[in-house]
Protein backbone atom coordinates (compact mmCIF):
# COMPACT_ATOMS: atom_id res chain seq x y z
CA UNK A 1 0.00 0.00 0.00
CA UNK A 2 2.64 2.19 1.07
CA UNK A 3 4.37 1.65 -2.43
CA UNK A 4 1.27 2.03 -4.10
CA UNK A 5 0.93 5.40 -2.75
CA UNK A 6 4.41 6.67 -2.83
CA UNK A 7 4.09 5.49 -6.90
CA UNK A 8 0.75 7.56 -7.08
CA UNK A 9 2.52 10.90 -5.45
CA UNK A 10 5.61 10.89 -8.01
CA UNK A 11 3.16 10.38 -10.80
CA UNK A 12 1.63 13.90 -9.53
CA UNK A 13 4.83 15.30 -9.24
CA UNK A 14 5.81 14.62 -12.44
CA UNK A 15 2.21 15.86 -14.68
CA UNK A 16 2.70 18.67 -12.33
CA UNK A 17 6.03 19.47 -13.53
CA UNK A 18 4.93 18.68 -17.18
CA UNK A 19 6.60 21.96 -19.62
CA UNK A 20 8.35 23.24 -16.71
CA UNK A 21 11.59 24.80 -18.03
CA UNK A 22 10.64 24.31 -21.86
CA UNK A 23 10.42 26.92 -24.44
CA UNK A 24 11.79 30.47 -23.68
CA UNK A 25 13.15 30.86 -27.33
CA UNK A 26 12.64 34.13 -29.05
CA UNK A 27 10.22 34.33 -31.96
CA UNK A 28 12.22 36.57 -34.00
CA UNK A 29 15.06 34.08 -33.95
CA UNK A 30 13.22 30.89 -34.15
CA UNK A 31 10.38 31.52 -36.27
CA UNK A 32 12.76 32.42 -39.64
CA UNK A 33 14.76 29.61 -39.08
CA UNK A 34 12.14 27.20 -38.95
CA UNK A 35 9.82 28.65 -41.62
CA UNK A 36 12.67 29.32 -43.81
CA UNK A 37 13.72 25.70 -44.32
CA UNK A 38 9.89 25.12 -44.65
CA UNK A 39 10.01 27.29 -47.40
CA UNK A 40 13.20 26.63 -48.96
CA UNK A 41 11.56 23.01 -48.93
CA UNK A 42 8.32 24.20 -50.20
CA UNK A 43 6.73 22.40 -47.87
CA UNK A 44 4.15 23.24 -44.96
CA UNK A 45 4.71 21.94 -41.04
CA UNK A 46 3.12 21.98 -37.62
CA UNK A 47 4.94 22.27 -34.35
CA UNK A 48 3.54 20.87 -31.18
CA UNK A 49 5.48 21.62 -28.07
CA UNK A 50 5.44 22.51 -24.06
CA UNK A 51 6.48 26.41 -23.96
CA UNK A 52 6.09 29.07 -21.36
CA UNK A 53 3.68 31.39 -23.10
CA UNK A 54 5.46 34.45 -22.08
CA UNK A 55 3.68 37.27 -23.23
CA UNK A 56 6.93 39.53 -24.32
CA UNK A 57 7.44 36.87 -26.95
CA UNK A 58 4.63 34.54 -27.96
CA UNK A 59 5.33 31.71 -29.36
CA UNK A 60 8.52 31.48 -27.79
CA UNK A 61 9.74 28.32 -29.06
CA UNK A 62 11.37 25.16 -28.14
CA UNK A 63 15.23 24.82 -27.01
CA UNK A 64 16.86 24.96 -30.91
CA UNK A 65 20.14 26.49 -33.10
CA UNK A 66 20.96 27.46 -36.57
CA UNK A 67 22.94 24.72 -37.74
CA UNK A 68 26.14 25.44 -39.75
CA UNK A 69 25.17 24.31 -43.02
CA UNK A 70 22.30 22.69 -44.54
CA UNK A 71 21.94 18.66 -43.95
CA UNK A 72 20.28 17.81 -47.37
CA UNK A 73 15.81 17.72 -46.72
CA UNK A 74 14.20 19.56 -45.31
CA UNK A 75 13.65 16.82 -42.14
CA UNK A 76 16.96 16.45 -41.31
CA UNK A 77 17.76 20.31 -41.45
CA UNK A 78 14.92 20.55 -38.64
CA UNK A 79 15.73 17.40 -36.84
CA UNK A 80 19.71 19.10 -36.44
CA UNK A 81 18.09 22.61 -35.43
CA UNK A 82 15.85 21.16 -32.88
CA UNK A 83 19.01 18.84 -31.48
CA UNK A 84 19.14 20.31 -28.33
CA UNK A 85 15.50 19.09 -27.68
CA UNK A 86 15.62 16.03 -26.81
CA UNK A 87 11.43 15.17 -26.42
CA UNK A 88 11.35 16.49 -29.91
CA UNK A 89 10.68 14.16 -33.20
CA UNK A 90 10.46 15.83 -36.37
CA UNK A 91 8.90 13.52 -39.01
CA UNK A 92 7.50 13.78 -42.52
CA UNK A 93 4.38 12.63 -43.81
CA UNK A 94 3.43 11.31 -47.56
CA UNK A 95 1.63 14.38 -48.62
CA UNK A 96 4.98 16.20 -47.60
CA UNK A 97 3.34 17.57 -44.38
CA UNK A 98 6.57 18.11 -41.41
CA UNK A 99 5.45 17.32 -37.66
CA UNK A 100 7.55 18.57 -35.01
CA UNK A 101 6.51 17.11 -31.78
CA UNK A 102 7.45 17.07 -28.62
CA UNK A 103 6.98 13.90 -26.63
CA UNK A 104 4.10 13.77 -23.97
CA UNK A 105 2.35 16.86 -25.73
CA UNK A 106 -1.58 16.52 -24.90
CA UNK A 107 -3.51 15.81 -28.12
CA UNK A 108 -6.52 16.23 -26.38
CA UNK A 109 -7.78 19.46 -28.37
CA UNK A 110 -5.84 18.59 -31.44
CA UNK A 111 -8.07 15.10 -31.67
CA UNK A 112 -11.26 17.25 -30.71
CA UNK A 113 -14.29 16.17 -33.55
CA UNK A 114 -16.02 19.25 -34.55
CA UNK A 115 -19.37 18.94 -36.21
CA UNK A 116 -18.92 22.06 -38.63
CA UNK A 117 -16.64 24.55 -38.91
CA UNK A 118 -17.43 28.02 -41.03
CA UNK A 119 -14.32 30.33 -42.53
CA UNK A 120 -16.52 33.76 -41.52
CA UNK A 121 -15.93 35.68 -38.66
CA UNK A 122 -18.07 37.63 -36.44
CA UNK A 123 -16.65 41.04 -38.00
CA UNK A 124 -14.99 42.07 -40.90
CA UNK A 125 -15.99 42.34 -44.42
CA UNK A 126 -17.53 39.67 -46.94
CA UNK A 127 -17.36 35.23 -46.33
CA UNK A 128 -13.59 35.45 -47.33
CA UNK A 129 -10.95 35.20 -45.03
CA UNK A 130 -7.27 36.35 -46.79
CA UNK A 131 -5.35 35.65 -44.00
CA UNK A 132 -4.17 31.96 -42.19
CA UNK A 133 -4.34 33.53 -38.66
CA UNK A 134 -8.12 34.33 -39.19
CA UNK A 135 -8.50 31.30 -40.58
CA UNK A 136 -7.21 29.75 -37.08
CA UNK A 137 -8.94 31.82 -35.07
CA UNK A 138 -12.45 30.73 -36.66
CA UNK A 139 -11.32 27.12 -36.36
CA UNK A 140 -11.22 28.03 -32.56
CA UNK A 141 -14.40 29.91 -32.25
CA UNK A 142 -16.03 26.37 -33.43
CA UNK A 143 -18.87 25.31 -30.41
CA UNK A 144 -17.11 22.41 -29.54
CA UNK A 145 -13.74 23.90 -28.99
CA UNK A 146 -14.87 26.75 -26.81
CA UNK A 147 -16.63 23.88 -24.58
CA UNK A 148 -14.16 21.68 -24.51
CA UNK A 149 -11.58 24.14 -23.07
CA UNK A 150 -13.94 25.46 -20.39
CA UNK A 151 -15.06 21.54 -19.37
CA UNK A 152 -11.58 20.41 -19.18
CA UNK A 153 -10.28 24.18 -17.76
CA UNK A 154 -7.92 24.97 -20.34
CA UNK A 155 -7.48 28.66 -20.71
CA UNK A 156 -5.85 31.18 -23.57
CA UNK A 157 -2.61 33.52 -22.41
CA UNK A 158 -5.11 36.26 -23.56
CA UNK A 159 -7.74 36.77 -26.11
CA UNK A 160 -6.39 35.38 -29.98
CA UNK A 161 -8.49 39.05 -31.23
CA UNK A 162 -6.07 40.99 -29.10
CA UNK A 163 -2.66 39.46 -31.00
CA UNK A 164 -3.85 39.32 -34.25
CA UNK A 165 -5.41 42.62 -34.78
CA UNK A 166 -8.51 43.29 -37.45
CA UNK A 167 -8.60 41.15 -40.39
CA UNK A 168 -7.04 40.95 -43.40
CA UNK A 169 -8.12 43.47 -46.41
CA UNK A 170 -9.55 41.50 -48.98
CA UNK A 171 -7.42 41.27 -52.59
CA UNK A 172 -8.84 39.05 -55.22
CA UNK A 173 -5.55 38.19 -56.26
CA UNK A 174 -4.79 36.77 -52.87
CA UNK A 175 -4.82 32.86 -51.90
CA UNK A 176 -7.94 32.94 -49.64
CA UNK A 177 -10.12 30.16 -48.04
CA UNK A 178 -13.71 30.44 -47.54
CA UNK A 179 -16.07 28.06 -46.99
CA UNK A 180 -16.68 25.47 -44.40
CA UNK A 181 -15.38 22.17 -43.22
CA UNK A 182 -17.75 19.53 -41.40
CA UNK A 183 -17.06 16.72 -39.12
CA UNK A 184 -13.05 16.75 -38.83
CA UNK A 185 -10.97 16.78 -35.89
CA UNK A 186 -9.06 19.76 -35.23
CA UNK A 187 -6.02 18.86 -36.40
CA UNK A 188 -6.39 18.45 -39.94
CA UNK A 189 -8.45 21.67 -40.09
CA UNK A 190 -5.17 23.43 -39.14
CA UNK A 191 -4.19 21.48 -41.86
CA UNK A 192 -6.42 22.37 -44.37
CA UNK A 193 -5.02 25.99 -43.22
CA UNK A 194 -1.64 25.01 -44.27
CA UNK A 195 -2.80 23.50 -47.75
CA UNK A 196 -4.05 27.26 -48.95
CA UNK A 197 -1.55 29.11 -47.23
CA UNK A 198 1.76 27.25 -46.93
CA UNK A 199 3.54 27.70 -43.56
CA UNK A 200 3.65 26.17 -39.74
CA UNK A 201 0.98 25.83 -37.45
CA UNK A 202 1.78 25.68 -33.88
CA UNK A 203 0.04 24.51 -31.37
CA UNK A 204 1.86 26.14 -27.84
CA UNK A 205 0.93 24.30 -24.48
CA UNK A 206 2.05 26.00 -20.85
CA UNK A 207 1.80 25.68 -17.27
CA UNK A 208 -0.91 27.88 -16.10
CA UNK A 209 -1.24 29.20 -12.67
CA UNK A 210 -4.83 29.46 -13.06
CA UNK A 211 -6.29 26.59 -15.00
CA UNK A 212 -5.19 23.53 -15.94
CA UNK A 213 -3.16 24.22 -18.98
CA UNK A 214 -3.12 27.07 -20.83
CA UNK A 215 -2.86 27.03 -24.81
CA UNK A 216 -1.84 29.15 -27.79
CA UNK A 217 -2.72 28.52 -31.48
CA UNK A 218 -1.04 30.46 -34.85
CA UNK A 219 0.29 30.29 -38.08
CA UNK A 220 3.34 31.57 -39.95
CA UNK A 221 3.64 32.01 -43.43
CA UNK A 222 6.11 30.63 -46.02
CA UNK A 223 7.70 33.32 -47.34
CA UNK A 224 9.63 33.83 -50.71
CA UNK A 225 12.91 31.56 -51.50
CA UNK A 226 16.32 33.75 -51.69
Amino acid sequence: MRLASTITLIAILLAGCQGQDRGGVSPKLAMPLVVGVLSKGQVSGSLEYWGRCDLNQIPDFPKLHAPEKSRGSAVQDLQEIFAEDPEMRVTQEPDGTIRMVEAEVPRDLLDLRISHISFKLDYGPGDVLYDPRDAVRAILNAPEVRAFMTAQNIGTPFDFEEVHGPIAVPSPKLPHISGSLDNVTLSPALDYVSRTFPGLWVYENCPSKKRKRAVFFTFFRNGPVG
